[in-house]
């Protein structure tokens, strides 16, 4: 225990932000803030600008601060103009630095303000729980931390947060599926310590119950489909758990018990990933190259994970097995998809089996059926019929290939995620020189975390 201690000790400069950063990321988000209250004066919908997310309440990371500008609107506004207006104050008060809209549940604004991203967020002015937007919960949030929050639970926030980080399971949003940062803090809140934290996520069960002082509903929990339930304290009715990935949950089991196993500052610092020397593996590997249209980043991420199952699943019926895959975007136009499989390429026949001959209809009806004609047919020692057959697809290139052309209106594939058609490219991992994101895509599936063999 004085090694993790230690440990911790010394991860925790690692986190906090220093006092110019502080003061240049302060001064920019009272710039904004300004900025948007001058643009809504004389709105007598707006009631307020406040801020949120974790420079509200004091736990953001080194090199690592958004600022949230939430305007707080008239519950008596219809959605349609909350949304208008939403969009207007947000492009207007930031219009000198470039602003861009984003979408989550609803629009919001985003802009790079001195080098610090600012996002401008409608939502209601509503009494707690009578929720009108998605937004709406967020300053109930910042308030509710604020209040139950001292300097300790900031620095062991933090901590949480870098773990997280490293460990690449750090952001709900959807193209990580992690640990958001009001989940880190509830976990904090319900723990007390980062070490508490991890020593309850080293003996987690499936589709735990987490909720600070234990205060749950298990009728409304029953509805949860997560493995891991989060209750939000603001919200019972609310599971933080949602946007968290089965695969994320299982990452944070194994690195916390590797962390608490043999503490380490490699816990606290960059991802790293060791992967094989051997080309065999790469040979296996089928890329997809792309260039996608320029979209909000929760909608080029949807279509993209939407994508990247649809071939999988695609590709899978084709009998072609399908060990892991990846995707990886730029979110300025660039995106490659990565597939590991078992083969490549299949035999040119394969086995068809049918019904025991005692089901003399159905034998009947599969003996009949000449769509594909066996080269050769027997009774196998279960008293099936088994037929040899062609099969219909034995290159997986040409038949993903085929997905993103002929068959792309059955596919699955999302039918506007490619910008440029002729910037589309599909090929083998040993085919060349693999780099730039397609890179990173299939290092994602090449490679073990740090954690998995400590």
């Amino acid at each position: 225990m004085h090694e993790l201690g230690a440990v911790i000790s010394k991860a925790l400069p690692l986190c906090e932000p220093k006092p110019a950063e502080s003061s240049r990321i302060t001064a920019a988000a009272e710039k904004c803030k300004s900025l948007v209250e001058d643009q809504t004066k004389g709105m007598q919908e707006v009631v307020e600008v406040i801020f949120g997310g974790s420079f509200a309440k004091g736990t953001w990371l080194h090199r690592d601060a958004d600022v949230d500008l939430f305007v707080k609107i008239s519950p008596s506004v219809d959605l349609q103009e909350f949304e208008r207006m939403g969009k207007s104050i947000g492009l207007l008060a930031l219009k000198k630095y470039r602003p861009k809209l984003r979408y989550s549940d609803h629009p919001y604004v985003e802009a790079s303000v001195d080098g610090v991203r600012v996002n401008v967020v409608p939502c209601y002015d509503v009494e707690q729980g009578k929720w009108q937007s998605a937004a709406d919960r967020s300053p109930f949030h910042t308030e509710y931390i604020m209040r139950n929050f001292g300097a300790e639970q900031k620095r062991q926030t933090r901590l949480l947060k870098s773990f997280f980080k490293s460990a690449g399971i750090y952001g709900a949003e959807i193209s990580v599926g992690g640990f958001s940062g009001y989940a880190s803090e509830v976990l904090i809140l319900k723990y007390g310590s980062i070490e508490a934290v991890l020593s309850a996520a080293s003996d987690l069960r499936p589709r735990q119950v987490i909720a600070v002082n234990d205060q749950f509903d298990p009728d409304i929990v029953k509805g949860f489909s997560s493995p891991l339930i989060i209750i939000d304290p603001v919200d019972s009715r609310r599971n933080l758990g949602t946007a968290i990935s089965p695969e994320s949950v299982g990452k944070f089991v194994l690195a916390a018990r590797a962390f608490l196993a043999n503490p380490s500052m490699r816990f606290f610092g960059a991802r790293s990933r060791s992967s094989p020397s051997t080309k065999k593996i790469r040979q296996n590997i089928l890329i997809v190259e792309f260039r996608h249209g320029d979209k909000s980043p929760d909608i080029i991420w949807g279509q993209l994970k939407r994508t990247l199952a649809a071939v999988a699943k695609q590709l899978e019926l084709a009998d072609f097995e399908v060990l892991r895959s990846s995707c990886i975007s730029d979110e300025k136009g660039a995106a490659a998809m990565a597939y590991l499989l078992q083969s490549l390429t299949l035999a040119a026949f394969t086995k068809r089996k049918g019904p025991e001959v005692f089901r003399k209809q159905d034998s009947s009806s599969f003996l009949s059926n000449t769509k594909n004609r066996p080269h050769v047919t027997w009774v196998d020692s279960e008293m099936r019929i088994v037929m040899l057959v062609d099969r219909k697809e034995t290159d997986a290139i040409l038949y993903v290939k085929s997905l993103f052309g002929k068959r792309l209106t059955n596919s699955g594939i999302s039918k506007d995620l490619l910008a440029r058609r002729s910037m589309l490219r599909i090929y083998r991992g040993s085919q060349r020189r693999i780099s730039g994101l397609a890179k990173e895509a299939v290092d994602e599936i090449v490679s073990t975390e740090h954690y998995i063999h400590p």
